[in-house]
């Protein structure tokens, strides 16, 4: 019995979270890239930090949280949560 399967390759497509400050907070913390970072219900604050990549699918569970690293990977953060979706 002969059966064919094509081996597809699935392509990446960027992972939309419904807030893209929010998820340059996510990629930027995540990436440990230094900055001050708040974020409370609708208010988002980046100073610093970094955009994220189109295929980073990190998210923030928390609707609150602040955040501070610093230069040397020293990273002061309320949020103790995971980045995974």
């Amino acid at each position: 019995m002969s059966t064919s399967h094509s081996d597809k390759k699935k392509s990446v497509k960027p992972r939309q979270q419904s807030n893209p400050q929010l998820q340059a907070i996510a990629y930027s913390l995540d990436s440990l890239v230094p900055g001050f970072y708040l974020w409370l219900g609708d208010l988002k604050i980046r100073l610093g930090g970094s955009e994220p990549e189109e295929t980073y699918p990190g998210i923030i569970h928390s609707w609150w949280g602040i955040a501070l690293v610093l230069p040397g990977y020293r990273i002061y953060s309320t949020y103790q949560g995971s980045y995974d979706p």
